[in-house]
């Protein structure tokens, strides 16, 4: 009779240690779910942006709406990264339009290509599809206030 009452405390330990190492490893396993918010991480597609539209905006103003479209010939995996067929804004790093001496500097006119690649989200919550050009600096704000 007195084994089966030191049953009890041991069967209590083992399930409290089981359950111990259970929680343990719920706790180091990532979530199954996306993580909202953090660092974005993106995959680029090499391509190139042609310029569709210059047009000034408005008479007052000394900026210009800039559009292009990019093609590429590689495969865009990601399904809100096709992009081909629409036309696309050309923005300073600030979201200011450029100006002419923007323009002047690096030689964009209507018609003409600029390599490019296209940045598509793949993680995060960060803007779903971004344009890099390398030979155009988007940060070259003194430029635009001349």
């Amino acid at each position: 009779m007195e084994h089966q009452y030191m049953a009890i405390p041991i069967i209590i330990l083992i399930l409290l240690l089981f359950l111990t190492g259970f929680l343990w490893q719920a706790i180091d396993e990532p979530p199954s779910k996306p993580v909202v918010g953090g660092q974005c991480k993106y995959r680029k597609y090499r391509g190139l942006a042609q310029i569709v539209c210059i047009r000034k905006r408005g008479v007052r103003n000394k900026d210009y709406e800039v559009r292009f479209s990019f093609h590429t010939d590689e495969i865009v995996k990601e399904r809100h990264g096709h992009v081909e067929g629409k036309e696309y804004l050309l923005l300073l790093e600030n979201s200011t339009y450029p100006g002419p001496e923007f323009l002047r500097k690096y030689g964009i006119e209507v018609g003409k290509h600029f390599n490019c690649y296209l940045k598509v989200i793949t993680r995060g919550t960060c803007t779903p599809v971004l344009f890099d050009f390398p030979t155009i600096d988007l940060g070259d704000y003194f430029e635009n206030q001349k």
